[in-house]
């Protein structure tokens, strides 16, 4: 899948809205589960098998992590296609979106078409989504910083693949990674921008994971509801301060993809390859030069006044 092309968003400082006239007037099919509404268009309909019990999964398995479950119903619409779906979120959504979450109006909306779209990742786009509405529930409608949002989001979606620790590796190389602070004005970014900026959001959190498990990952967002204040969660949570943290996290991510930043910088790939190639021309004229003195040998073993009987004898006795 090219998450470059399909990057998720949570758009909280836009206007996206799915609005309340668009729900009291929804001409498309409902249904319907303990914690959901799906609303749904009649050619849509096969995109919706499993859904809704694939999403009460999801709710319980994201509520149980982040600690924290929501009472209000969420409203999920799947867009048919891309005009259906800026319909849906008023056109805010850039054309590479395909998933928006409205936690203040516990709201999802997602676009079911495209050749690279499946059950399977209908629902990781779900369990990303969804992720966002809990969060913001678990902090009481405080915004949380913006790495924890979306790092948790593809935490929770299991979102990583090689290409990811290779574009880490280029921004170590090149001194382009984002501070995590920084991570807040995604919104402006490029595509290969957000996307690194989400990759490091996931990093992020998988260390506070990796380091003190999922446990210490929901005490801290629990922190971070009673006090509003990172640096004290942390302090309770991880027994660190916001920036020792991101001092651990960064020599973390050094020590984790600098190797790959050496072999996937292209001069360092080609001066290996150059020198490969060196090596076995070395390696091949050396074998030439021991055939060549083999030949010689036995040249001059003929003329050193054998006769071609003696020869024939020689080899007829081995």
């Amino acid at each position: 899948m090219d998450w470059r092309r399909i990057l998720l968003l949570v758009l909280l400082l836009l206007p996206v809205t799915v609005s309340r006239a668009e729900e009291r007037s929804w001409t498309g099919r409902t249904g319907r589960s303990e914690h959901f509404i799906l609303y749904y268009r009649p050619e849509n309909e096969r995109a919706t098998t499993n859904l809704l019990a694939a999403a009460e999964r999801e709710y319980n398995r994201i509520t149980d992590l982040i600690g924290v479950r929501p009472d209000e119903t969420i409203h999920l619409y799947l867009a048919r296609d891309r005009q259906d779906f800026q319909q849906l979120t008023a056109g805010a959504v850039p054309e590479w979106g395909i998933g928006v979450a409205i936690p203040a109006r516990n709201c999802i909306v997602l676009i079911t078409a495209g050749a690279d779209r499946n059950d399977q990742s209908l629902r990781q786009i779900l369990a990303h989504e969804l992720s966002h509405i809990v969060l913001h529930r678990a902090l009481k409608e405080r915004p949380p910083p913006r790495w924890l949002d979306e790092g948790l989001a593809m935490y929770i979606s299991h979102e990583w693949e090689f290409g990811r620790s290779v574009a880490v590796a280029r921004a170590l190389l090149f001194g382009s990674l984002i501070s995590l602070d920084e991570i807040s004005r995604v919104n402006t970014f490029t595509h290969p921008q957000a996307d690194l900026a989400y990759t490091e959001s996931f990093l992020a959190v998988a260390f506070i994971v990796d380091r003190f498990g999922e446990s210490a990952l929901q005490e801290m967002i629990g922190e971070l509801a009673r006090s509003g204040d990172l640096d004290l969660a942390m302090g309770i949570s991880l027994g660190m301060t916001y920036r020792e943290f991101l001092r651990q996290w960064n020599e973390e991510v050094v020590r984790r993809f600098n190797w790959i930043s050496i072999i996937s910088d292209p001069f360092i790939l080609w001066g290996f390859m150059l020198a490969l190639f060196v090596i076995v021309f070395i390696l091949k004229r050396r074998r030439i030069r021991q055939t060549l003195r083999q030949w010689e040998a036995l040249e001059e073993d003929f003329h050193g006044g054998h006769t071609p009987g003696d020869v024939s004898r020689r080899w007829d006795d081995r």
